[in-house]
C-alpha cells in the first residue's frame, strides 16, 4: 500500500468518524444522556406502538419465540417481527434488558449507515472531507417551523410530514430498515457508480439483494420502499440508451397502474396492489435481464427467497381470513399527502434534486440522471399510492423517501463533485478536476443551501421540544416492584394480569414479559379478543366483569397503593397474594398482587 493511499484511507476514516459523532450528538443525544444511563431509558414521544414492539422483544428475551399476540401471548401474530425477535435474542444472549438492547442495537445500525454513507461519499468525491457531510440528509427539515411554527406539519387524520429524525428517533424496525437501505444504496453506489472489479460488484449486489429481501420481516413500509427504489433505479439505468419502444412501454405501464390499480385493490386487496405497482419497472428490468444475460435474475431470486418467509406468512393469514389483517387494511383512510403543504415541505429535497439532475444531464452523466429519475418516480408512486388504489399510508412512504431521496442526492452530488467524465473528457487524465460552474448553477446552489439552512429550524424545534426529550426509566424502583408482582403471578399458575388505572399495562409487559390483559389493535389480536377488550374497558371504568375475566383467562390484579381508585369486581372476588414496596424519585408505595376468583 502506497503512502498516499494509506493517508487517504486514514483521512476518510476521520471524516466518517466526524460524521458519526455529529449524528450521535444530534439524533442519539437523548438515549445517550438520559437517566439512568446510556441506552437504558426509552423515549416516550409517540411511544404507544414502540411499547407494542418491545413486547415482542421482551417475550423473546425470556425464551418465547412463538408468533403470538405478544402482550397476552395468545392468538396469532402476522405482523413482521424478525427484527424484534433478533433484538430479543441479543438481549437474552447478553443479559441486557429489552429497552437497553432496543436502543443499543438501533443506535449501532444507524451509526453504521452514517459511516457507510460517509465513506462512499468521500470515495466518490475523491476528497476525504466530503464524507463529513454525511449526516446532512438525516437532518433535513420540512420547513414546518416556517409554515406551522412546529417541527412537523399535520395533515388529515394522523398523517404528518416531518424530517427523517421524526421517523428514526423511535429506534424501531422502521429505523433499522431505513438505515439498512441507506447502507445498501451506499454499497451499491460504491461498486456501480465508479469503476470496480466484477467480483466486487457481484458480491455487493448479492448481499444487497439479501438485505433488501430480509426487510420484509422487519417492517412492511421500509421493505416496500427499498424494493421500489432499487427496482426503479435499475430499470431507469437499463433504459438509458434504450429504443423509444421501451420508454413507451414504461409510460404505458404507469398508465395501466393508475387506471387498473383501484380495480385490483377492490378485488384482491392492498398487498397484491402494491406488488402490481411495480409494473412500470418491468420494461427496464426485462431489458436489464437481457443485457446481463440473466445475472439480474440471480439478484431477484435472492431477494424473493429472503423475503418469502414473511410474505408467505402474511399471505397465509389473508387467505385464512385473519380478522386483524382485514381490519388493518380497512383502517388506512385519509392518509394521503396530495396537498399544497406537501409541496412546500418537499422543497428542501426537491430543489437540489432538480439542480443535481440538470448538472448531471449537462455533464452527460446518464447513470446519475437515471438514478435520480428512478428515485423521483419511486417517490411519486409510493407517496401518492392512494390515488392508484393501494391506499397504504402514503404519508409514511413520503417520509421514508424524504430521507432516502436525500441520501441519493448526497451520493449523486459527491459523484459529480469527484468528476464524471463527459464524452469529450472521457480520455482526460484529470477527470476529477474541478469544473467551471455557470452563474445560474452557482445561484441554484445558493438557493438550495439557503432553503436547507432554513429547514434546519425544524431540527432545532425537534431537539428542544420537551415532549421529544422525555424518557421512561424501566429500571426504577416502582417499575421493578411492578415487574416483581407480574413475575410472581406468571410463575404461579399463569393467566392474564390486569392492573389498576395507575399502572400502565403496556410498560408492565415490557418490564416483566408476563401475559397482560391488553393488546394493540393495529398489531395483532389475542385469541379471545372480545373478552380482552371488555377487560381493558372495565379497567378504564374501574369495574371488571366476572364473565370477561373468565373467558379471557384473567386471573390476577395488580394495584398501586398510591392510586386513588381500585377496580371494583362485578361478580368476582380477589385474594391478596403478595406485595412489593418501592421508593424513589417516582414516589413511594406498595404494589399488591391479588388473585382473582370467578364463579
Amino acid at each position: 500500500m502506497s503512502t498516499s493511499s494509506a493517508r487517504s484511507r486514514i483521512l476518510t476514516a476521520v471524516a466518517a468518524t466526524i460524521a458519526a459523532i455529529v449524528y450521535a450528538a444530534v439524533q442519539l443525544r437523548v438515549v445517550l444522556t438520559a437517566d439512568p444511563g446510556a441506552f437504558q431509558a426509552l423515549r416516550t414521544a409517540f411511544w404507544h406502538d414502540q411499547l407494542g414492539y418491545l413486547s415482542i422483544v421482551a417475550d423473546v428475551a425470556t425464551g418465547n419465540l412463538d408468533s403470538v399476540e405478544p402482550v397476552t401471548v395468545t392468538g396469532v401474530n402476522h405482523y413482521p417481527r424478525t427484527y424484534y425477535a433478533l433484538v430479543g435474542l441479543a438481549a437474552r444472549a447478553t443479559g441486557m434488558d429489552a429497552v437497553t438492547a432496543w436502543n443499543l442495537i438501533s443506535s449501532l445500525i444507524q451509526i453504521a449507515a452514517v459511516v457507510m454513507l460517509a465513506v462512499v461519499m468521500s470515495v466518490l468525491a475523491r476528497r476525504w472531507w466530503v464524507g463529513a457531510f454525511a449526516p446532512l440528509p438525516f437532518f433535513t427539515g420540512t420547513l414546518s417551523a416556517v409554515t406551522s411554527g412546529s417541527w412537523l406539519t399535520g395533515l388529515e387524520h394522523h398523517a404528518v410530514l416531518w424530517g427523517p429524525y421524526g421517523v428514526l428517533f423511535s429506534n424501531n424496525a422502521e429505523t433499522a430498515g431505513l438505515s439498512i437501505i441507506v447502507i445498501v444504496l451506499s454499497a451499491l453506489a460504491l461498486v456501480w457508480a465508479r469503476p470496480a472489479r466484477r467480483s466486487a460488484r457481484i458480491t455487493v449486489s448479492v448481499l444487497a439483494a439479501a438485505a433488501l429481501g430480509s426487510l420484509s420481516g422487519f417492517q412492511t413500509y421500509s421493505f416496500i420502499t427499498g424494493i421500489y427504489l432499487v427496482s426503479a433505479i435499475l430499470a431507469a439505468n437499463y433504459l438509458r440508451r434504450a429504443h423509444w419502444g421501451w420508454i413507451a412501454a414504461t409510460a404505458a405501464a404507469v398508465l395501466v397502474v393508475v387506471v387498473a390499480g383501484p380495480l385490483i385493490a377492490d378485488r384482491v386487496g392492498q398487498l397484491p396492489t402494491l406488488v402490481f405497482g411495480l409494473l412500470p419497472a418491468a420494461p427496464g428490468l426485462i431489458r436489464g435481464l437481457l443485457a446481463t444475460r440473466g445475472a439480474l435474475a440471480l439478484y431477484a431470486a435472492i431477494t424473493v427467497a429472503t423475503a418469502a418467509p414473511q410474505i408467505g406468512w402474511t399471505v397465509s393469514g389473508i387467505l385464512g381470513g385473519d380478522p386483524f389483517l382485514a381490519y388493518r387494511v380497512a383502517s388506512n383512510v385519509n392518509l394521503g399527502v396530495f396537498d399544497v403543504r406537501t409541496a412546500i415541505a418537499s422543497l428542501p429535497v426537491v430543489l437540489p434534486f432538480l439542480l443535481i439532475t440538470i448538472i448531471a444531464a449537462r455533464r452527460r452523466d446518464t447513470f446519475g440522471v437515471a438514478a435520480l429519475i428512478g428515485t423521483a418516480v419511486t417517490a411519486a408512486m409510493l407517496a401518492l399510492n392512494d390515488l392508484w388504489g393501494a391506499n397504504a399510508e402514503p404519508y409514511r412512504f413520503w417520509i421514508d423517501l424524504f430521507l432516502l431521496g436525500g441520501v441519493i442526492l448526497a451520493l449523486g452530488a459527491a459523484r459529480l463533485y469527484g468528476g464524471v467524465p463527459t464524452r469529450t473528457e472521457a480520455r482526460s487524465s484529470d477527470q476529477h478536476a474541478t469544473r467551471t460552474t455557470t452563474p445560474w448553477i452557482r445561484a441554484g446552489i445558493a438557493v438550495c443551501a439557503l432553503v436547507y439552512v432554513v429547514s434546519l429550524a425544524d431540527l432545532w424545534l425537534y431537539s428542544t421540544d420537551a415532549t421529544m426529550n422525555a424518557t421512561w426509566n424501566p429500571g426504577s424502583s416502582r417499575e421493578s416492584a411492578i415487574a416483581a408482582a407480574a413475575h410472581a403471578a406468571d410463575s404461579s399458575e399463569g393467566g392474564l394480569i390486569v392492573s389498576d388505572t395507575c399502572i400502565d399495562p403496556r410498560t408492565t409487559k415490557v418490564v416483566s414479559a408476563a401475559p397482560i390483559a391488553y393488546f394493540y389493535l393495529g398489531m395483532a389480536w389475542p385469541a379471545e379478543v372480545d373478552a380482552v377488550s371488555e377487560v381493558m374497558s372495565g379497567r378504564d371504568d374501574d369495574l371488571l366483569p366476572a364473565d370477561s375475566l373468565l373467558v379471557s383467562d384473567t386471573r390476577w390484579l395488580v394495584t398501586d397503593s398510591a392510586c386513588a381508585t381500585t377496580p371494583a369486581l362485578d361478580g368476582a372476588e380477589k385474594t391478596r397474594e403478595d406485595s412489593f414496596d418501592y421508593a424513589g424519585t417516582d414516589g413511594s408505595g406498595s404494589i399488591t398482587l391479588w388473585r382473582l376468583s370467578t364463579p
